[in-house]
Order: structure tokens, then C-alpha cells, then sequence
């Protein structure tokens, strides 16, 4: 196992700036964003075998590997029929991209009818993931569901993969081998799930694995309650209340090999590009210790 990260906190740098920082510090992977917002990658002229060259060159060059494509805010289960094909055709360019570039994982989230319970949007996940599913596994490109359950974030990016329960219930609808998932512990963690456990129950299906920190903030919690969704917040590896040592023990126990990639969504590390850089060298010296 070795450490990476997930380069959405640098949007404004191209990936040639990345892959420098990341060879310069030590970083073995790099999970990019595969949305719009970053301006320096067209994905459908990459699905259509476009453009590849630049970004295999600059990881021959550097040494380090693209570990993933991680885009979460599409709508898959938008009770929306035009917004699910929209939907459909944005996950299979990220795939076929993928695919040409040598990616072994895109990663995104179920997405969500909001107006419904979890349960009561399974019927709709089978029928969306398995054609997908089979796409995916058509091309040999692994799709991945990161567990953030998004809540009233980004509403058109709802998500059900959110927790074991749930886990379960979607291999059973689609039960793909191309299925499976971007475990992060910091969702895990606020709802009171065991991360290690969770991905003991799940080795087969840990396709790639994130480190992000969740801090309980108790005088919140006191004085609003779990309602309003503030008594949490998102923090770097060390700086929170995951217990680290457990969670990865558990993925050195299930083999997994690949690279832990750190998502840097702390507000106490954010607001200039310094300030993102430092917080995650102090998480990458921190996961140190237990790699």
C-alpha cells in the first residue's frame, strides 16, 4: 500500500503542475476529478482515444500512476428519464477514458431520487447499474461507489451506497463483478459504522480506498442536535476521529495493494493553494506510520 491523493483540491492546476508536486513529495498515485469543473482534460475526446498521450507521458516521466477517475455528482436515479441518459452517457465516456489511459477504477456515487427512501430507489439502481455494469465490464474498467450519502450537499448527487446495509442490498441487484467500492471512512465514521469491519466484510469488493477525517464537534451537537447536519465536519488523516490504526489494518489484512488516496476537504487546511499543500503533507506524514 502506498499514498496518493485525490488531485480535486488543486483545480486550478494543470496536470502537469500535479504530477511535479506529487513526484517532488513523495506521493505514489493520483485520483483525478473527472468532472467539468476541471478545465484541463476534455473526457470525451480522451473516450474517444484523444489526447491520451500527454498524460501517459507525464506518468511514464514521473514515475507516478493515474489510480482513478472520481466524479460523484451525476443523477443517476433522478426520476428525470433525459437526466439518467444524460447520466448514463457521462459514466460510459469516463469509462471508455478510462480504458485508454490504462485506469482501473472510475469511481462516482448511485446518485438519488431524494423524494424517495433508500430502499424505495433499488428497483430504479437495478435497472440503471446493469447496463452500466455491463459496459463496464466490457471494457475491463472497474466502477467503483464512494459512500458519501451527500444529504442536502449537491442535490442532483444523492447517493445510496452509503453504508454496509446498503452495500449488500445493490451487489445483490447487480451483483457484476465490475461493481464494487471507494470505501472512505470519514462517511463511516459519523453514522457510527465500524470502518475496519466494513471493509473486512467487503474485501472482495474494495476496489480502491480513500483517507479522509470526520471531527465530531460535541458543542454543536448539544445545542442543535443531529437534524441540521453541522455537528460534523470533514478533516485531514490524524486531525479527526477515525480511528486510523483500525481502518487500515483492516486493508492490510484483506491484501488490498493499491494506493490510499487522501481527499482534502478540511476547512481548517483550505483557503489558499499553501495552506491546501501543507495539510496534505501533514496527512501524508501521518498515514505514514501505519504504511
Amino acid at each position: 500500500m502506498e499514498i496518493g491523493f485525490y488531485h480535486a483540491c488543486f483545480p486550478e492546476w494543470d496536470p502537469a503542475r500535479t504530477f511535479a508536486w506529487a513526484s517532488r513529495h513523495g506521493f505514489r498515485g493520483i485520483e483525478l476529478h473527472g468532472g467539468q469543473r476541471y478545465r484541463f482534460l476534455n473526457w470525451r475526446e480522451l473516450a474517444e482515444g484523444k489526447g491520451a498521450g500527454e498524460l501517459l507521458k507525464l506518468q511514464e516521466a514521473s514515475g507516478i500512476p493515474l489510480i482513478g477517475i472520481m466524479y460523484g455528482a451525476i443523477p443517476f436515479l433522478s426520476p428525470n428519464p433525459a437526466e439518467r441518459a444524460e447520466a448514463a452517457d457521462t459514466i460510459a465516456t469516463l469509462l471508455r477514458a478510462a480504458r485508454n489511459l490504462g485506469i482501473e477504477v472510475v469511481s462516482t456515487f448511485t446518485g438519488r431520487d431524494p423524494s424517495k427512501t433508500l430502499e424505495a430507489n433499488l428497483d430504479l439502481f437495478g435497472e440503471v447499474f446493469r447496463p452500466i455494469a455491463d459496459t463496464a465490464e466490457r471494457l475491463g474498467v472497474k466502477l467503483a461507489f464512494e459512500n458519501c450519502p451527500m444529504l442536502d450537499h449537491w442535490p442532483p448527487a444523492h447517493n445510496i451506497a452509503v453504508s454496509p446495509f446498503m452495500w449488500t442490498a445493490l451487489f445483490e441487484r447487480v451483483p457484476s463483478p465490475a461493481l464494487g467500492l471507494n470505501i472512505d471512512p470519514s462517511h463511516l465514521g459519523w453514522q457510527g459504522i465500524d470502518a475496519g469491519q466494513a471493509v473486512r466484510d467487503f474485501k472482495d469488493r474494495i476496489f480502491a480506498a480513500q483517507a479522509k477525517d470526520t471531527e465530531v464537534l460535541p458543542d454543536v451537537l448539544r445545542h442543535e442536535g443531529m437534524l441540521t447536519n453541522r455537528w460534523w465536519r470533514h478533516r485531514l488523516p490524524g486531525q479527526g476521529d477515525v480511528d486510523w490504526n483500525g481502518y487500515i489494518t483492516a486493508l492490510h489484512e484483506i491484501g488490498y495493494a493499491g494506493v490510499l488516496s487522501i481527499e482534502h476537504e478540511d476547512p481548517v487546511w483550505s483557503g489558499s493553494e499553501d495552506k491546501v499543500e501543507r495539510g496534505l503533507l501533514l496527512a501524508k506524514r501521518y498515514l505514514e506510520q501505519y504504511i
